[in-house]
Order: C-alpha cells, then sequence, then structure tokens
C-alpha cells in the first residue's frame, strides 16, 4: 500500500491546476507497472504545442490542458504507446530491471508520435511498450504475456514465471494459496419481505453478470448512432429463450430488472446462446438514451451498476508483494460484485415520463 503523506491544498488555486500540467513532470519519472521514464523533454514540447498558462500564479508558464483536445495531446505526447522515443525509454528501463535485450521491440517505430489529429484521420495501432504485457511487433495481434514468451522477459511474479501458488500469509490464512472454485453466493433478492415490490405478472430469478461491452470500449462507442441504430437503440438484457418462456418474455419486451439494490429498465434480448440462469447486461449502458421509468420505482430505470455491489475481499488488499499491488479505487482482479441475483418482469405499461 503506498504510503500516506498529509497535504495542504490552496482550494483557490485548484481550477488553475486543473488546467495545466504541473512541474513534476520536469523532474519525475512517469510510467506504470514498474515501468519508468524521464518525460522532461516532452514536457518542454508541450509548452510549445499545446500552450503555456499566462494567468500569474501556480500555473504561470506551464503547459495548458483547458480543452479536451489539449489534454489528449498531452496523454499521447507523454505515452510510451504512443511516442516512439518513450517507448525506447521505458524498454531501456525494463532492460535495466531484467538484465533482457528489448529496445529491438519497439525500435523500428521509435521516430514515430502519434498527434490528436494522427488518431482522427485513421485508427492507430499501438507502439510496443512494456508497461503492457503484450508485443505486436511485426503486425502481430496484441496478446498478452507475448514478451515474457517470445523475448523471455521475466513474468512480474515472484519467480519471474507463471505460478499458480502464492506463499503469503493472508492467502494462506484464507486457503487461497492455490486457486480454489468458490461457488456463487445462494440467490438472496431482498433484505425481508417489506423490501420487494408487489409482485405484477410472471417473474423469473437470474443470475447477474454485468461483461465488458459487446460493441464498445467501456463508455466509448456505446451511444454511437451507427451502433444504436444496428441494435435495439438503447439499454438491453440478454436471457436465454427457455428462461423467458418461463417468465412470458419475448424478444425486445421491456422488462425490469431488480434486486434490494436497484432497478434496470431495458429490452430483453432473447438468445439460445445464453447460458440458462443468468442474465448479461453488456456495461457502460449509461442512462441517458431511450431509458423508460420504472414501475418500482416511479423514476427512470438504472445503469449496468443499479443492481450491483461491491464487496471488500481481504485477499484483494495486500501489496507490495510480488505481483500483489493494492490500489486504491480497484478491489481486482475478481468481480466479486458478480454473486448478484435478480428478478426478471415484464414491464405491463412503459412510462417515458415526459410530462
Amino acid at each position: 500500500m503506498p504510503n500516506l503523506v498529509m497535504v495542504e491544498r490552496d482550494y483557490k488555486e485548484i481550477y488553475n491546476k486543473f488546467t495545466s500540467l504541473g512541474p513534476l513532470l520536469e523532474k519525475n519519472p512517469v510510467g506504470a507497472h514498474g515501468i519508468a521514464f524521464p518525460v522532461k523533454e516532452q514536457y518542454e514540447e508541450l509548452k510549445k504545442s499545446n500552450g503555456q498558462i499566462t494567468v500569474p500564479g501556480v500555473a504561470f508558464g506551464r503547459p495548458a490542458i483547458e480543452t479536451a483536445r489539449q489534454a489528449a495531446e498531452a496523454i499521447l505526447t507523454l505515452s510510451s504507446a504512443t511516442n516512439g522515443k518513450l517507448a525506447m525509454k521505458a524498454w531501456e528501463d525494463a532492460e535495466k530491471k531484467t538484465g533482457m535485450e528489448l529496445k529491438d521491440i519497439s525500435a523500428g517505430r521509435a521516430g514515430e508520435k502519434f498527434t490528436f489529429n494522427d488518431i482522427t484521420v485513421q485508427p492507430r495501432q499501438v507502439i510496443p511498450t512494456p508497461v503492457f504485457t503484450g508485443s505486436n511487433q511485426g503486425n502481430k495481434r496484441y496478446s498478452p504475456f507475448t514478451t515474457s514468451i517470445d523475448h523471455l522477459m521475466p513474468f512480474r511474479t515472484l519467480t519471474g514465471r507463471q505460478h499458480f501458488y502464492i506463499d503469503h500469509e493472508i492467502m494462506l490464512e484464507f486457503g487461497e494459496a492455490m486457486p480454489v472454485y468458490k461457488p456463487t453466493l445462494s440467490p438472496v433478492l431482498f433484505a425481508g419481505k417489506e423490501h420487494k415490490p408487489l409482485a405484477a405478472g410472471k417473474e423469473i430469478v437470474l443470475r447477474y453478470l454485468t461483461p465488458h461491452g459487446k460493441w464498445n470500449i467501456h463508455s466509448t462507442y456505446q451511444d454511437n448512432l451507427h451502433m444504436l441504430t444496428l441494435f435495439r437503440g438503447g439499454p438491453h438484457v440478454w436471457v436465454n429463450h427457455q428462461d423467458a418462456l418461463q417468465a412470458d418474455l419475448k424478444d425486445n419486451d421491456w422488462v425490469e430488472v431488480y434486486n434490494r439494490n436497484g432497478v434496470v429498465a431495458a429490452r430483453v434480448v432473447v438468445s439460445h446462446r445464453m447460458p440458462r440462469g443468468t442474465l448479461y447486461m453488456y456495461h457502460a449502458q449509461d442512462k441517458h438514451i431511450n431509458v423508460p421509468g420504472s414501475a418500482i420505482t416511479g423514476q427512470r430505470g438504472g445503469t449496468h451498476n443499479s443492481p450491483t455491489r461491491v464487496h471488500v475481499k481481504p485477499t484483494q488488499c495486500i501489496g507490495g508483494y510480488a505481483q500483489l499491488s493494492y490500489g486504491f479505487n480497484y478491489y481486482g482482479p475478481i468481480g466479486n460484485q458478480r454473486d448478484i441475483y435478480v428478478a426478471v418482469r415484464k414491464l405491463k405499461e412503459v412510462a417515458w415520463l415526459e410530462d
């Protein structure tokens, strides 16, 4: 876990700090996943390409990131996946840490530097970087861990190899030093009868999963007009065709999906490709396009996260031990929010709440 330190904030300067690129990049390296490289040269470049803040104060003379475009240019300039010079610096750092010769992985693209215009004109293939474990060198499709397999770069584990046994005392205490199967929790929908909405028609209880988007990358492209036109035009959930029969659901019906945590209103996709007993709502379906009201709440149905909740798992809080690296804001790597069940029923009346 990171060290905790007290920091004084001058709240009058928050806006100026938010719209400028701070001074630590001049002297401190950047990076991720144990890889770090200096970016002072690129910081100076951004002063010219983005312009500098002219308002007196803490941000004066710093590269501007007042607009979304300037922020994107800063990301592209400072990333080892989009700036060939930094890719080479990153591989140099990896060579020092591993003792392996690795710079040749990106040497052929050392002169490339993506700009916002470049990625607007056409999609670009990222430059191989040791921040990630895969390499697309030689027009290969990206696949994880290829740098370890093809170039013998040690895995980021205690042994430097793929391994299944973790001897950390907390993993031992919880019986998870080796991979172990743990079944899903029992299907509890409500804390008590008083929490359950009045029944209105047939319903079925299903396990609730929120996989990565089927046609989008997180929220990107989900509300793209082409995608909305091609598929249902708004929020949708997937169920097995035999499960749908039990709840009198037909393809494209509007449904409510609910439990004690929240409610989703969406169209149902009935498919034989779905496993029985399970409902999918592909994630990042936000509540701003074509979302009707819920009969349970009287408000618009929620997002894919409305029925979920996250439990803190002690084994996920381990940090500073080989590949176990705790970080705030994410209890990875498993999705313990997947131990969730929902009831699904047809919406008798679709209310758009437009009055």
